[in-house]
């Protein structure tokens, strides 16, 4: 049994709270922001196991919604990265092209599943939202790829 890596995961875990503050920040200022929180989780199905992945996904349903019914939205952030984690071993990519593919098409369905209004209604901001979490995305993957090696499974 793989033994659970506590440095890296604690690097994603304090991470994902720097995350959400600033989507918070962004969101409190512009009326919108890109979907940091969910890019992090994607992000951290590229370095994590699936344990360590099942406690990130439950800390980050936490930041955003801690009712105790969970509702469709919060159940695609639980699942997006595992998905994601599945899919990386197929598509024989570089990882970072995976993670950004990864990030913009799970938020691009999580919009389209949950708030398809808003696409509709403004889509320059959606545009700005998707190119914003791939930049995002990709500048994380930058800097955890420096640090950390990508996981295999």
């Amino acid at each position: 049994m793989k033994k659970l890596s506590i440095n890296k995961f604690a690097v994603f875990f304090f991470t994902l709270i720097i995350v959400s503050f600033a989507q918070l920040g962004i969101k409190a200022e512009f009326g919108w922001s890109p979907e940091l929180i969910l890019a992090t989780l994607v992000l951290s199905a590229f370095y994590l196991g699936i344990l360590e992945m099942a406690a990130l996904c439950a800390f980050g349903i936490f930041l955003l919604n801690w009712r105790p019914l969970p509702g469709l939205e919060i159940v695609l952030f639980f699942l997006f990265p595992f998905v994601i984690m599945y899919v990386k071993t197929i598509f024989p990519w570089k990882g970072m092209i995976n993670c950004v593919f990864g990030a913009v098409l799970s938020v691009a369905f999580f919009y389209g599943v949950s708030n398809w209004g808003a696409i509709v209604s403004n889509p320059i901001i959606f545009a700005y939202i998707l190119a914003l979490t791939a930049v995002f995305c990709a500048v994380l993957f930058q800097i955890f790829n420096y640090f950390y090696k990508t996981s295999s499974t």
